[in-house]
């Protein structure tokens, strides 16, 4: 009998249990559950910056180079590497047997930079048109080159670089066309400009003068055509992006500069950024060398001028190196929510689950406006002060479960329970 008992009594605790089960976890289940969860966070507001470290280094804000085509036109130079001049001021004295000669090859160059420069304003035109129409691709070109006599009745050939070639794929951007044609512009007014001024002068005591008012950065004697280079006595600092960085930044991003003997941050903000590889330069090879980058394109590194609220002063020469930070992302009075507990994250969008006011923990979507130390920047989804959960054990649920939280807990502070008068701690019984 006994043994009869014992597995009646086995089989009816088998299945109080069991239908215990089956009303407690069944998805039909109508018995009120509560799930503890013992990693949350109350949200708060702050301001997250996330900041891009680069090299710098110091250049001129502008360069101008100035080519002679005769080397026997140059009777002196006058002047060295480094010297500040201002604009008018003689750079190098000219041969007069020479120097007809070398304004007629300055006045065909003046020529030939005039016709280019209509040519690619016109393309540049055509570029901006089929921008704003999407319309077929533009192809424009523009090619100049020209001969001169001397009064000798020699033909001398010049050295005018003045081709320039823009081609757009139909369904592209022609961001990078406009920009190509708009830099060639400029090259082309700063040469204008050169070659004007040396016409402007006196013939009878001919020499070559400088322009612009800077510092001689280079001369080239050597070379043919000869040539110097001026820097501007205007500076500014110059970086470069390789092609992951070149997204993060944009036109008008602040910028706070550290240079060694200068004690406080200099503020500034992005100039300009380059849609095309950098050239090689002297600058190039500088940051190169500062901050060496493993890259699988080598061409894909582009020019970023960085411009100060307060113009450098002659404490920083050209070529010094700066630290900069580059502000690529701010945000004011934001939420931010550690990366592991938003899920389903697709394309700036996830779901985070927060206490609704039934004690539930709900899911809601969430708008991330960027990454920073672990932690999700949100810009819109989660009010200041809502009570956010882990996601881990919550996703398991198809229905939002109520939750219950373990009680915050403060350590005591020593010092300010020393510091409390007693009638304070009375009170508080009383009160209670």
């Amino acid at each position: 009998m006994n043994k009869y008992f014992m597995i009646g009594l086995s089989v009816a605790i088998t299945a109080f249990l069991a239908i215990n089960a089956i009303l407690l976890f069944s998805d039909k289940s109508i018995v009120p559950k509560k799930l503890y969860v013992n990693e949350y966070e109350r949200a708060y507001t702050s301001s997250y910056t996330e900041k891009m470290p680069k090299e710098a280094v110091t250049a001129p804000l502008a360069a101008t180079e100035i080519f002679i085509q005769d080397s026997d036109a140059v009777e002196q130079w006058i002047i060295n590497e480094g010297d500040y001049v201002e604009a008018g001021t003689e750079l190098a004295l000219l041969n007069e047997a020479e120097s007809e000669e070398q304004r007629a090859i300055w006045e065909a160059e003046e020529d030939a930079l005039n016709d280019e420069l209509s040519e690619v304003r016109t393309v540049l035109r055509d570029l901006e048109t089929a921008q704003s129409r999407q319309s077929r691709p533009t192809t424009g070109s523009s090619s100049n080159s020209d001969t001169t006599t001397t009064p000798n009745g020699d033909t001398v050939e010049l050295d005018v670089n003045v081709q320039m070639e823009v081609e757009v794929p139909q369904d592209g951007s022609y961001a990078a066309g406009i920009a190509e044609a708009e830099q060639r512009i400029a090259t082309l007014e700063t040469q204008l400009a050169v070659i004007e001024a040396q016409l402007e002068q006196n013939m009878a005591k001919p020499a070559l003068i400088s322009p612009i008012e800077g510092v001689v950065g280079k001369i080239d004697a050597g070379s043919t055509p000869m040539s110097i280079e001026i820097y501007s006595s205007e500076k500014l600092f110059m970086t470069y992006l390789i092609e992951e960085e070149w997204l993060e930044v944009n036109v008008d991003d602040r910028v706070f500069l550290h240079v060694d003997g200068i004690a406080q941050a200099m503020p500034g903000k992005v100039l300009r950024k380059s849609q095309l590889p950098a050239d090689n330069s002297k600058w190039l090879d500088a940051y190169r060398a500062l901050d060496p980058a493993d890259q699988n394109n080598p061409i894909a590194i582009y020019e970023v001028l960085i411009m100060t609220e307060e113009p450098i002063t002659d404490a920083v020469p050209y070529g010094k190196t700066a630290n900069a930070s580059i502000i690529v992302n701010e945000a004011a009075d934001a939420v931010a929510l550690k990366d592991a507990w938003i899920f389903d994250r697709y394309n700036g969008t996830g779901n985070v689950f927060m206490l609704n006011e039934e004690g539930r923990a709900e899911a809601v979507p969430v708008t991330i406006a960027f990454d920073l130390d672990g932690n999700a920047v949100l810009s819109e989804g989660v009010a200041p002060g809502t009570t956010v959960f882990d996601s881990e054990i919550l996703r398991r649920f198809a229905s939002a479960p109520q939750a219950f939280l373990p009680f915050p807990s403060i350590q005591p502070d020593l010092e300010h329970a020393k510091n409390t008068y007693w009638r304070k701690y009375v009170e508080y019984l009383l009160a209670r």
